[in-house]
């Protein structure tokens, strides 16, 4: 009984801390490292007080949920992105919502502070508080069943949602283009 729980557990969590564990390097920046000395530091004084164990458990929290957090998947909102894809008249003369099919996906962060988009990620607190932009790249490749087009899309994302670009989504697509094969 006890067995098919471990490789449920396994099979479901282990891709999970695979994709944290390859996004690690998001969470070497100042603000981590500093909460990890603290962390250590509660621990080693866990034996004087109640006060430190508090802190211990408390700072232990913060700096998983920022290491979870940090080392998180991207996501777009796929929805916002085909109704994007279908509102173009080129593109919805050779897709349709009903023959097209993903066929493959990738989003990734970008690495680095060298994004000429976001200037303000450059300056002392912000290199404290984040190791890159927090923008990420990626690409779906559509196919259309009915047209026989191929469609590879790369998108760029930001990841702002303020009033300035009034927008609701977790990231903001800054830069869209398709390369489309069709007939040859």
């Amino acid at each position: 009984m006890f067995k098919n729980d471990y490789w449920e557990f396994r099979m479901r969590a282990a891709d999970y801390f695979y994709q944290i564990w390859c996004r690690l390097h998001r969470s070497n920046d100042g603000w981590t490292r500093t909460l990890l000395g603290y962390t250590c530091f509660s621990f080693l004084m866990t034996s004087q007080a109640l006060v430190w164990k508090v802190h211990f458990l408390a700072s232990t929290m913060a700096l998983a949920s920022r290491i979870r957090d940090k080392g998180a998947e991207p996501t777009i909102d796929e929805i916002h992105l085909l109704d994007t894809i279908f509102s173009n008249e080129k593109l919805s003369a050779l897709f349709t919502p009903e023959t097209y099919h993903v066929i493959d996906f990738d989003q990734e962060w970008d690495e680095g502070r060298t994004n000429a988009y976001f200037p303000e990620y450059k300056t002392t607190a912000a290199k404290f508080f984040n190791a890159d932009t927090n923008s990420t790249t990626g690409m779906y490749k559509i196919g259309d069943v009915e047209s026989g087009a191929m469609m590879t899309l790369h998108f760029k994302t930001m990841p702002y949602a303020n009033n300035k670009y009034a927008f609701t989504e977790p990231f903001l697509i800054y830069d869209m283009y398709a390369d489309v094969t069709h007939n040859g």
